[in-house]
């Protein structure tokens, strides 16, 4: 199967009419239609036009070429639980930690409620919004029961973060309000949590703490998002360092590390534990979430905020050695 842009379909169908007229003419022998397929894939590449392949995950998938073949892949087709498939494939395979085993993991079991109820991803954030909001206001009152009542609506709150996205896939509704939105929800639902921790503390360094915590997630973000920009503009003239890797074993900075420092990539990712590590130690927002609710239930937003600050730290020079890494070659 080949799926083509709008943009593409020109070239598509130029490659299509120059294929007819050599089978017409004899200069392709007999041709089934697998390969048409490959022939028309073929004149793709050459021509220029960007081509990937779509993984099918948990689905199956088989090309035939007789009657004997086409039973046979009938039957594992069957064998396949497709809803169960739609499910699992509306859960990240690689996200975090505290995402995978605290939220996804119960998360999953409300997205076909959802549906029923007609809610859309965009109701789910702001539901997740309003809990966040909610939360700094608990946390605000300053008290023990506060900082626990707010610990509790922040989780909520980073559960419905993880619900909208499986649920968007789930039903197939992306957006780009739905996108924006969810990324600004989360800048909002975190400062906003910063401010009620600082107003219910009566540590005299707790706002100086705070705006510290907040300056340093936002250089941490610029650090990432101008990194994205300079691969996207790098794959955008074909520069070599701007093109995905499908894994970490592909990518160039691997392919031309020194042998000890192979050696490490391929242990790291076929350890499950080392791979987890690597993801909690830039500070993503589960962790984040996580981080906040248990700090600040069990002290008070001074630790919380020196522990942002200890932990997201590493995690900044930790980034920043990353890209520096990845992008001087």
């Amino acid at each position: 199967m080949l799926q083509a842009s709008e943009a593409d379909l020109a070239s598509l169908a130029d490659i299509a009419e120059e294929l007819a007229e050599l089978a017409e003419a004899g200069k392709l022998g007999p041709v089934t239609p697998v390969e048409a397929v490959d022939l028309l894939l073929v004149g793709l590449v050459r021509s220029g036009v960007t081509v990937r392949a779509m993984g099918i995950g948990q689905l199956h998938a088989d090309r035939v070429t007789g009657q004997n073949a086409a039973d046979a892949a009938v039957a594992r087709l069957a064998e396949v639980d497709e809803a169960r498939v739609r499910l699992d494939a509306s859960v990240k395979e690689d996200d975090g930690f505290f995402a995978t085993f605290f939220v996804s993991s119960w998360t999953r079991h409300l997205i076909k409620p959802c549906v029923r109820l007609k809610l859309t991803p965009n109701t789910v954030t702001g539901i997740s919004a309003g809990l966040a909001l909610l939360a700094a206001v608990w946390f605000s009152a300053g008290t023990p029961a506060g900082r626990l009542a707010g610990a509790g609506l922040l989780y909520l709150s980073f559960a419905l973060d993880c619900l909208d996205g499986q649920l968007a896939r789930y039903t197939r509704t992306f957006s780009p309000l739905g996108a924006w939105a969810d990324g600004m929800s989360d800048r909002l639902k975190e400062y906003a949590v910063y401010v009620g921790l600082a107003f219910g503390s009566a540590a005299a360094d707790v706002w100086y703490l705070a705006v510290a915590a907040m300056v340093l997630q936002v250089v941490r973000h610029a650090i990432d998002y101008t990194y994205a920009g300079a691969v996207a503009d790098a794959a955008r003239v074909g520069a070599m360092w701007g093109r995905p890797a499908r894994s970490l074993l592909e990518s160039q900075d691997v392919r031309r590390a020194p042998g000890g420092m192979l050696r490490l990539a391929q242990r790291l990712e076929r350890d499950t534990i080392a791979r987890y590590l690597k993801k909690m130690i830039v500070l993503p927002i589960g962790e984040r979430m996580a981080l906040i609710a248990v700090t600040a239930a069990l002290w008070d937003a001074r630790v919380t905020f020196l522990a942002l600050l200890g932990w997201g730290g590493v995690a900044a020079l930790y980034q920043l050695a990353g890209r520096i890494a990845r992008s001087a070659r």
